[in-house]
Order: structure tokens, then sequence, then C-alpha cells
């Protein structure tokens, strides 16, 4: 099973990667062997509109959603509060997808991950209440 990322998809990655040109890319399998660009986030959004962007398709469509996560935290040491990012990557696999699609996502993640370099950090997400910006930035703390 080979699962190629579009050239597409991994020039915007590499624009939010290296030059934080977009907030945040969503991604859907197109084909048995293509993952591309079904939306890109301005690098003004925030978390809301892109996890409106992921669900976008309702309650039984699966998609891959990654953020440029910026959140500060109080260092243990120095006290000072420390401005940090982090790349996220969502399997959005709602409860309620169809199942051929939530086995396709779930199958295809890490492959898919090896071709984006510099994630730090993934989840599958099922549930909506999992997809809140504090459960995420907890992972960080």
């Amino acid at each position: 099973m080979s699962i190629k990322c579009s050239n597409e998809g991994l020039q915007i990655y590499e624009a939010i990667r290296k030059s934080k040109k977009y907030r945040y890319i969503i991604f859907r399998i197109a084909s048995d062997a293509l993952i591309e660009v079904e939306t890109i986030g301005p690098r003004e959004s925030d978390f809301k509109q892109f996890l409106e962007d992921l669900m976008r398709n309702g309650p039984t469509e699966c998609r891959y959603g990654l953020f440029d996560l910026e959140y500060t935290r109080v260092c243990d040491v120095t006290q000072q509060e420390l401005k940090r990012e982090k790349l996220v990557l969502l399997s959005w696999c709602p409860s309620s997808a169809k199942p051929k699609g939530t086995i396709l996502y779930l199958s295809y993640l890490h492959p898919f991950m090896d071709q984006l370099k510099g994630i730090h950090y993934y989840k599958t997400v099922r549930e909506i209440i999992e997809l809140s910006r504090a459960a995420i930035e907890e992972h960080f703390h």
C-alpha cells in the first residue's frame, strides 16, 4: 500500500514549516494512492476556523488536518513566559464515519506522516470533545 502526498500539499506544508506563510492545511484522500489539499488556512486564521474546515464535510467524512500551533508556557526555572510553536497533525475519523473511510485514514496516517518532516505531535480523533485546543496544548506542558 503506497500513498503519496500531492506536490501542492508538500509545497504548502513546507511554506508553513519554514516561512509560516499559512496557519493550516486540510487534506483528503483523493484516490487510493493520493492525498491532496482540500483547504488552506490563511496565517490570521484561528483554531476555531481550522476545526470548522476539518469537520466541514459532515459527521461521516474523515480528514487530516495540520495546524501550526502557537502557544505560551511558563519556564519552570526562570518563570518567564516562552512563546512556542508546534506542528500538529490531526487525523479526524469521527465515530459516525463510514468504516471504509476510517480504515483508509488510519492505515495511511503513518506513511503520510513520513512525507511531512517535522511534525511535533499527531493524534487520531474520533469525538469532537477531543478536538479542543486546550487538550492539544496540554500535551506540550
